[in-house]
């Protein structure tokens, strides 16, 4: 429900556990065992608060996106900040106090920073995130004159994507709903998808299918194959639509369906709880580098979520002192669904969504990104470059970087192919550290790369050789 501010000070006036952050309130609501919540959902123009207490992922009146703000008052004196904060999580990364979190949880370990006052009894978790960072061998680094490139492997996770990051908060705060609050009927799930987001709600989904279902629209045959099946193999509602836009298309009518049926959470990126988890991508990175910063970090984007939860990660790890800078991001797009590159080339004056066109990289097929608000409302506190990546630079650059055993996507293909430009346009220097978030197993998309591979176009083709079956003939091809 909306709450005003002075209704939220009213209620706070009557609590003695009260925090005070830039004049606003910060509890919005207790749990069950009478503990006050310490995070709330805000718009993301007019700052608008709505408590916890039910599902909404836009302000009813405004029709605005929301953001999951948190009592950074109370986080500081429950956690400490700079040097106190980072030793209390290494602590719980690497210390035995790993083991206090659900399933040894990548992403469940910052809950105190990230929802704090979030019951534990509603958190469900695969063993997701902490992921391993990959370092490019020396013979690459000297072919493409970058000595400190490193990729974030968020392939890793239990569906294999970077979506395992923000799905398991996404679906614990269904669970914590459906506990706390059964007036309100919540039975399920339900996304629109190009991949990666159904495959991660059908397993989380399915994690806890006694309590949960799971209902998913794809664009018909415009997912690679592997994806679909993940979706099918763990249960989901599957349903395929004839749709021009595309993932777009599907996207509106979920949304419309989910307020219809409120009884179905959406766990889509415009749920923001889902970037809640994924800000914990950049708060590992940082960690592994031993809480410094790296001069650039790279970024598929398609629906921009991803990109939304890291400058809201990076933005709050600086106010919370665990680093004392900002990174540069670049942020990398298909041709094919390039909204944001166009944007920026208006001088960030026109946002106009582009028609869908087939690109490899399917699962950032979107010409609509949902966060655009959040991105909005963020960018111009980074030294941010948005970057257009072309089809041919996204297989070779996907060919390139696996040959190098790194078993990327091709979307993690346009990030890596954003710092290369990067470095031919002098912006990025051959000293830099950067990091490219990987946001799939390459495996995940073996249909686009055995057809490269097999292809008549490509620097890096590795075609099957056919030889008769003789050891000569074997002698002979080696």
């Amino acid at each position: 429900m909306l709450i005003s501010e002075t209704e939220l000070l009213t209620i706070m006036r009557k609590k003695s556990d009260t925090h005070l952050s830039s004049g606003r309130a910060m509890i919005v609501g207790n749990n069950p065992k009478g503990d006050p919540y310490r995070f709330w959902h805000e718009g993301v123009v007019t700052g608008n608060i709505h408590s916890p207490d039910r599902f909404i992922y836009t302000d009813p009146k405004t029709g605005e996106i929301l953001l999951v703000k948190r009592d950074e008052e109370y986080i500081r004196q429950n956690l400490g900040s700079g040097v106190k904060m980072q030793r209390h999580f290494d602590g719980l990364r690497y210390g035995p106090q790993r083991k206090t979190y659900p399933n040894n949880s990548g992403i469940w370990l910052w809950r105190d920073l990230l929802l704090p006052g979030f019951p534990e009894e509603a958190i469900v978790s695969l063993s997701e995130g902490q992921t391993d960072m990959f370092e490019i061998p020396d013979w690459m680094k000297k072919e493409i004159g970058l000595k400190n490139l490193y990729i974030k492997m968020e392939g890793q996770g239990p569906s294999e994507s970077f979506k395992d990051r923000g799905m398991p908060v996404a679906i614990s705060d269904a669970l914590r709903l459906q506990l706390e609050h059964p007036e309100l009927g919540i039975k399920g799930v339900a996304c629109a998808s190009t991949g990666d987001t159904s495959a991660s709600a059908a397993i989380y989904a399915a994690y806890v299918r006694d309590r949960l279902s799971c209902v998913v629209l794809l664009p018909k045959e415009k997912i690679a194959a592997s994806q679909l099946f993940q979706a099918q193999a763990h249960g989901a509602k599957v349903i395929a639509l004839q749709h021009e836009d595309g993932f777009d298309g599907c996207m509106k009518l979920i949304q419309e369906f989910s307020l219809n049926h409120p009884e179905y959470v959406l766990v889509n990126s415009k749920n923001d709880m889902r970037l809640v988890g994924q800000e914990t991508i950049v708060l590992e990175i940082i960690q592994d580098f031993e809480w410094k910063v790296p001069d650039w970090i790279s970024i598929p984007v398609g629906n921009g979520g991803n990109l939304s939860a890291l400058m809201i990660g990076l933005l709050r790890a600086k106010e919370h002192g665990l680093i004392d800078h900002l990174p540069g991001i670049i942020a990398a797009q298909a041709s094919a669904a390039d909204t944001l590159c166009r944007w920026e080339e208006s001088s960030f004056a026109n946002y106009k969504p582009g028609k869908f066109k087939d690109t490899v990289a399917s699962a950032m097929n979107i010409n609509d990104p949902v966060s655009f608000p959040r991105i909005k409302s963020l960018y111009e506190k980074f030294d941010l470059h948005f970057v257009r990546v072309e089809e041919n630079e996204i297989n070779d650059t996907w060919a390139k970087f696996t040959r190098a055993g790194a078993g990327i996507c091709p979307q993690s293909a346009v990030a890596l192919h954003g710092v290369l430009q990067g470095r031919e346009n002098g912006w990025v220097m051959e000293d830099d550290t950067i990091v490219s978030i990987s946001t799939a197993s390459g495996i995940k998309f073996s249909d686009g790369g055995v057809k490269y591979h097999n292809g008549d176009i490509g620097n890096y083709r590795n075609p099957c050789a056919v030889i008769e079956g003789t050891l000569a003939a074997i002698n002979k091809e080696i």
